[in-house]
């Protein structure tokens, strides 16, 4: 990691600094040393409200605090260290931080060297004196981070041990180097045994085997451990460099992470790793999943970062009962595929092993539903698939094609739910979007085709969110309403149905309501490409509340990961106007204008359909940005 032209950072280990090659002295204070080790990782500006709850609460003046530990931290990396209006950041040319360094590498493609280079990087536990006591959202970080990197470190040595597999001594050192890391790894011991083989020394293995299956069983609780695994797919591929083909070709790997718990005692620590371990010996045991990254499991080094799928929970005890909660996410868009939940009393053990019994089969269950229908949209996209993607794109070119598609399909089966859901939504999207040339007649035919489509779509939540959506859009609040409330009765877990919640309650002038709905839909699905607009939504909450900050960072962040969505300009200048920030309000008029060439003032407010204290906030903010009346 040394870095002699700038700035090195060392969270693989104890905190470490270096300055133009020279080690520099930290602050004695934890709590500073905490906040250098959070902005080195955060690859983004922190707000000063986040870094101070998340170090300093319950202080009187945190504001304080935070300005005293930020002078220490500048005396260690210069200017390195930017403070700006949007937060505060080490950001800067030739700054490296080794825990993102590991990151990326484990990500690229798979190479010995690329190996070498992230295990070379490890000084010892991650983030190894950054502990700060009674700060309970800071602790909780530096537990994730630290699970995180240490399943990153994981990951290297297994590939070093599937890598070297033609160089048994080789791979015989990174073997017992990941099981001196992971005591517990069965396929790391399993490695071993083969690998000794493999150099001759058949007594020796047959030893190790005997007494790592002998302490595991006694470690784990169970009747047999099972030290077999096949030669690692790699074997064949490393000379061809064919290693991510013959992973991807793996069963699907399922991430099992730690069980929250709630109290953090002993008792609820034993039921949580009870359930750990029986879910982890469970799937570990099923050839449709791959298991990553829990103790005592095979885990493939290849892909330990990218599992299709994790399972989390938690273990809440009060006086006279236990309540274990699991759940199953999709990890490439964070959607929730399976949840199951059971109370027991104190004790009753034999009831939540049948209970974690039959949760590993669903789990299973889930897991092959889900990949099955991605499998068949990727290979055979559907007509109502293809609309409908075009439909989510929300710009004016791709509705016009989604449009087109649909009615190819209607005109096959004019009943079709789906199409006649997305055809509401489309033609709503054209009136409110700003696309349409005659906003009257496209608001007629979404208020028909949801009309239709509500006629039979009474219990798929999905087409009934697409409706209440195109009825929200054209100004039927009480309509959606209903809709939402069944869609989020049939699947609570609906993503979708939060979001259009979300907006809902912007619209009936309830920030707060509009605030839940969103952050809960952003839970559900926290990488899922339409996330944009749950953003966008809950930066109008903090515009109709007033916190134009908040607003303005909620609806760039929903910019940045949709930039082609310039409707979201006509909520954002306003912010800006109201915040002071006049030149990005004027810029962003020019990007509306562009966009929109023609636009005025009194063409968004006729198409948008919030309150009218809202409506003439947006007015103000719009013209006096330079938007024409």
């Amino acid at each position: 990691m040394e870095n002699q032209a700038g700035l090195s950072i060392g969270v693989l280990g104890p905190l470490l600094v270096r300055r133009e090659g020279a080690r520099r002295e930290l602050p004695a204070s934890r709590k500073t040393r905490g906040l250098l080790a959070y902005l080195a990782l955060r690859e983004r500006p922190c707000p000063r409200d986040e870094l101070c709850d998340l170090l300093w609460e319950g202080t009187a003046d945190p504001r304080s605090e935070l300005r005293w530990s930020l002078a220490k931290i500048r005396a260690a990396v210069g200017g390195w260290l930017q403070v700006s209006p949007d937060g505060i950041a080490l950001a800067g040319e030739s700054l490296s931080v080794d825990g993102i360094a590991v990151r990326r590498l484990a990500m690229d493609s798979l190479s010995e060297q690329s190996v070498v280079a992230a295990l070379a990087l490890w000084r010892g536990p991650a983030l190894g004196d950054v502990e700060v006591r009674g700060q309970r959202a800071f602790q909780a970080w530096v537990t994730e981070e630290r699970e995180s990197l240490s399943r990153v470190h994981t990951c290297s040595l297994k590939s070093a041990v599937d890598l070297a597999w033609a160089r048994p001594e080789t791979a015989l050192s990174a073997a017992r180097r990941l099981v001196g890391a992971e005591p517990w790894n069965q396929w790391g011991h399993a490695r071993v045994i083969q690998l000794l083989e493999r150099c001759g020394r058949f007594s020796e293995a047959a030893a190790y085997a005997g007494t790592t299956r002998e302490r595991l069983s006694r470690e784990l609780g169970v009747a047999k451990v099972h030290l077999q695994a096949d030669p690692p797919a790699t074997a064949k591929a490393v000379s061809t460099g064919q290693v991510d083909s013959v992973h991807r070709a793996r069963r699907y790997g399922v991430r099992l992470e730690n069980l929250k718990w709630v109290p953090r005692n002993d008792d609820v620590a034993a039921v949580g790793l009870r359930v750990s371990t029986a879910l982890g010996i469970g799937l570990c045991r099923d050839s449709t999943c791959l298991l990553i990254d829990a103790d005592g499991s095979p885990r493939d080094s290849a892909r330990a970062a990218r599992a299709e799928f994790a399972v989390r929970g938690s273990v809440v005890h009060d006086k006279r009962s236990t309540r274990v909660s699991l759940r199953c996410i999709d990890a490439r868009c964070g959607a929730v595929v399976w949840f199951d939940q059971i109370e027991i009393d104190t004790g009753d053990f034999l009831r939540l092993d049948v209970w974690v019994e039959q949760a590993v089969k669903a789990i299973v269950g889930a897991v092959t539903a889900r990949e099955r229908e991605l499998s068949d949209m990727a290979d055979h996209p559907s007509p109502i698939v293809t609309a409908r993607a075009l439909a989510e794109r929300l710009e004016p070119a791709a509705n016009q094609l989604a449009l087109r598609r649909l009615d190819e399909i209607l005109k096959q089966d004019a009943d079709d739910r789906d199409a006649l859901a997305l055809s509401a939504w489309c033609y709503a999207q054209r009136v409110v979007y700003n696309w349409s040339a005659d906003p009257g007649a496209d608001g007629a035919e979404a208020k028909y085709y949801a009309a239709s489509a509500t006629r039979v779509a009474a219990n798929n939540p999905d087409c009934l969110t697409t409706i209440a959506t195109a009825r929200m859009l054209v100004g039927d609040p009480n309509g959606a309403e209903i809709l939402l409330q069944r869609s989020l009765e049939l699947d609570r877990w609906a993503f979708e149905s939060r979001t259009r919640s979300g907006w809902l309650a912007n619209l009936n002038d309830d920030p707060g309501g509009a605030a839940r709905h969103f952050r809960a839909a952003l839970k559900l699905a926290p990488y899922d490409s339409k996330s944009f607009n749950a953003l966008a939504g809950l930066g109008m909450a903090h515009f109709i509340e007033g916190d134009y900050v908040q607003a303005i960072r909620r609806m760039e962040q929903a910019l940045a990961l949709n930039p082609q969505a310039t409707w979201i300009y006509r909520n954002l200048v306003p912010a800006y106007s109201a915040a002071g920030e006049r030149r990005k309000a004027e810029d962003g008029v020019s990007i509306l204008m562009k966009s929109y060439p023609g636009l005025t003032v009194a063409d968004v407010t006729a198409a948008i359909i919030f309150s009218r204290p809202v409506l003439l906030r947006f007015a103000d903010g719009l013209y006096r940005a330079g938007l024409p009346r």
